[in-house]
């Protein structure tokens, strides 16, 4: 058995106790928003997760009163004004949003505040979604003239319908928690003093369960999913990688670090 060794990650938080594992996503200014640095640490994570026999259960949590406000702007801007070098690399996102469906552990998503970008779907790629009655979903790609690669416009029509998801992916619109579960997008909504209590409970009766049942149950149902959402997610990754390095785009991580609206003109 290999436990996980917190030092290892800069941007997760690690704690343990009683077969759960913390990981506390943890940006202080930026809402906890993905750097580069936090992204490759999301890839590799639950390998950590799945080699340490002490862990039955996982819950992904913000710091503060943020889940994940989405990637970093400033990381693509810099990678933006740079200009592409070399060949587009989708191998980070897929590993992320593979990796976290292959984990053994079932993960958690506790969920205050903003979701958004790859924050969202990482809440999504977890098993079970609770969320506090502040929380707020949206994948907000397309309000910085990018095309959703990371999962979204893949899984979304699974857990909302077709339609649902084609409206919220393309006009980027916040869901806001309570509407999210009634639509099937989360599990749970609960008021903001009954978060915790309500996640501790749902870890703690997983981490008393039948490991090797919850593990193998969890694979069946995730074969399935990434049978489904294979095709549209490559689809997805190769239009997220054209729209990176579009005026559009640059337009709007200019505009929003200059905190005023973007100004599209579709090239």
């Amino acid at each position: 058995m290999v436990a996980i060794s917190p030092d290892k990650y800069e941007f997760i938080r690690i704690s343990k106790q009683d077969g759960v594992a913390t990981l506390t996503l943890d940006n202080p200014g930026r809402k906890n928003a993905v750097n580069r640095r936090m992204h490759a640490e999301l890839e590799f994570i639950w390998d950590d997760v799945d080699a340490d026999d002490d862990i039955r259960v996982a819950v992904l949590t913000g710091a503060g009163g943020a889940f994940c406000a989405g990637i970093d702007i400033n990381d693509l801007k810099e990678q933006n004004d740079g200009g592409r070098k070399g060949r587009p690399r989708t191998r980070g996102a897929r590993r992320l949003f593979w990796n976290m469906l292959d984990c053994e552990k079932p993960i958690i998503a506790k969920v205050r505040g903003p979701a958004y970008g790859v924050g969202v779907n990482i809440a999504m790629a977890c098993d079970i979604v609770f969320a506090d009655e502040n929380a707020r979903f949206c994948d907000s790609h397309v309000k910085i003239g990018l095309t959703p690669g990371d999962g979204g416009a893949a899984l979304w029509p699974l857990l909302v319908g077709f339609h649902r998801a084609k409206e919220l992916i393309m006009t980027g619109d916040v869901v806001e928690a309570r509407r999210a579960a009634e639509i099937g997008l989360i599990n749970y909504c609960v008021t903001a003093g009954e978060l915790d209590g309500a996640v501790d409970a749902m870890a703690a009766k997983l981490a008393a369960g039948a490991p090797l049942a919850i593990s193998y149950g969890k694979l069946a149902v995730n074969m399935m999913l990434k049978q489904l959402m294979a095709g549209a997610f490559e689809t997805s990754m190769a239009y997220d990688q054209m729209t990176l390095f579009t005026e559009d785009h640059r337009e709007a991580a200019k505009a929003f670090l200059e905190k005023r609206p973007p100004r599209f003109k579709g090239s």
